[in-house]
């Protein structure tokens, strides 16, 4: 395997991981879970689980 190819499966990991998380925080906001919860427990910024919970507002 190259270097290149082995790059580009690392970047698709690491992106199925950041989906993995938003999603989580997605469903966790549903259930009604507090913005600094949801940030905790998937370790995403406040400010990205404050913009996914505006998204629901719309």
């Amino acid at each position: 395997m190259t270097q290149i190819e082995q790059w580009l499966r690392e970047e698709g990991r690491e992106e199925g991981r950041e989906e993995g998380k938003l999603e989580t925080a997605r469903n966790a906001l549903k259930k009604g879970l507090s913005l600094a919860d949801v940030a905790e427990i998937t370790g995403l910024p406040l400010e990205t689980v404050r913009k996914l919970k505006a998204e629901f507002l719309i």
